[in-house]
């Protein structure tokens, strides 16, 4: 007979066997924040599209013009902090830019964070943020509390903005753009073209605690198990700089 969830054979009672634990990351890739960056091929463009970019970073110097992600090629996307409050979003060529915040000292020094830009099939776009307090601690990530900038047209509301622009251009960098580089470590990264992985219109999410996963509308992911290495399969990855493999990661 089947009890439920459980089997019985011979009058013993057998449980079946827990499931297999969700999948952690191996580590992160580290940048010196002078010098090293990756470069993707073919990259990736968000178009017109709903898309999301997302992942977690740990600064070990400040946050003055370090990007996460970015781009030489006209209105490509470059996602850079200028403060330690402030994330813009940018693009290449004086097109437009954005810049998402929060409150001053939001960002801390020798922390993990997670940031999630996300923009829905409608345009409706924001930005999340949230510092992990301790070694694998579960992070809330908040909804910018501001946006402003110079999209044509935007409307602003709150955290949130239409961004109607057509991001026609490669975005094809990790680690450096036009104003400098990223010091320290980067993991469980993805770009999400053609899809919104999360609602807009929430004023936090969680920050993933497993390994983040492929499908159809991945354009690059990072999981630290090797520099050069998407997960998507999707691009091929140079490291200019000897950007190295670390075992530091999240959870």
């Amino acid at each position: 007979m089947i009890i439920t969830g459980m089997i019985q054979q011979g009058g013993m009672v057998i449980s079946p066997p827990p499931p297999p634990p969700g999948p952690t990351l191996q580590g992160s890739l580290s940048f010196n924040g002078t010098s090293q960056y990756l470069s993707m091929s073919p990259g990736f463009s968000p178009g017109s599209d709903a898309f999301t970019i997302e992942g977690w970073f740990y600064n070990t110097t400040d946050f003055t013009s370090r990007p996460l992600v970015a781009t030489d090629q006209t209105f490509g996307l470059s996602l850079f902090t200028t403060d330690d409050q402030y994330i813009t979003l940018d693009r290449y060529g004086g097109n437009g830019s954005v810049s998402y915040s929060w409150a001053p000292g939001t960002f801390q020094i020798n922390k993990w964070m997670y940031f999630i830009l996300n923009r829905n099939p409608s345009g409706l776009e924001t930005m999340y943020v949230g510092v992990q307090s301790s070694p694998g601690a579960a992070v809330t990530c908040n909804r910018a509390t501001s946006a402003a900038g110079n999209f044509d047209p935007a409307q602003y509301t709150a955290g949130t903005c239409i961004d109607s622009y057509d991001w026609s251009g490669v975005c094809n960098r990790i680690g450096t753009y036009y104003g400098g580089y990223f010091p320290g470590y980067i993991t469980n990264f993805r770009a999400t073209i053609g899809d919104a992985k999360y609602d807009t219109n929430n004023s936090t999410v969680s920050a993933p605690s497993i390994e983040l996963t492929s499908d159809a509308y991945t354009r690059y992911l990072m999981l630290g198990a090797a520099v050069t290495t998407d997960s998507s399969g999707i691009q091929t990855v140079t490291n200019n700089g000897t950007v190295t493999q670390s075992a530091t990661k999240p959870f």
